[in-house]
């Protein structure tokens, strides 16, 4: 009998090589990220940011789509880079624009309307 059988990892996906920058960005607040596939999420203590990746006619489109645990409806909006955008800088667009969606979430979250329900499970 042989001993267990190496395998090679697979690692695909434009997200994958972010998680490293995403790290060095220091984003405020931060609870977890993951960097899956063409997929960031990221956790705030009460809000969930899920980035998608796409690669369109020599764009990388950042699809951004929030939720927040509180007063605030769900939001979406893009992105557009150069395709060859290093993915350093395409951490630093995200975190930008997280930092950005917490500056206008900090109003809501001082004097919440009320009415607040969750809208994801506790995990």
């Amino acid at each position: 009998m042989s001993g267990p059988v190496a395998r090679p990892f697979l690692i695909r996906g434009r997200a994958v090589p972010l998680a490293r920058y995403l790290a060095e960005e220091g984003i405020e607040g931060l609870v977890a990220c993951s960097c899956i596939g063409n997929e960031v999420t990221i956790d705030l203590a009460d809000t969930r940011i899920l980035v998608s990746l796409v690669d369109v006619a020599g764009v990388v489109r950042l699809n951004f789509h929030m939720v927040q645990d509180g007063p605030a409806k769900p939001r979406s909006w893009s992105r557009r880079l150069p395709s060859e955008t290093e993915p350093r800088e395409i951490a630093a667009r995200i975190a930008r624009d997280v930092r950005t969606l917490e500056r206008e979430l900090a109003p809501l979250r001082r004097r919440p309307p009320d009415g607040s329900e969750r809208r994801w499970p506790v995990t």
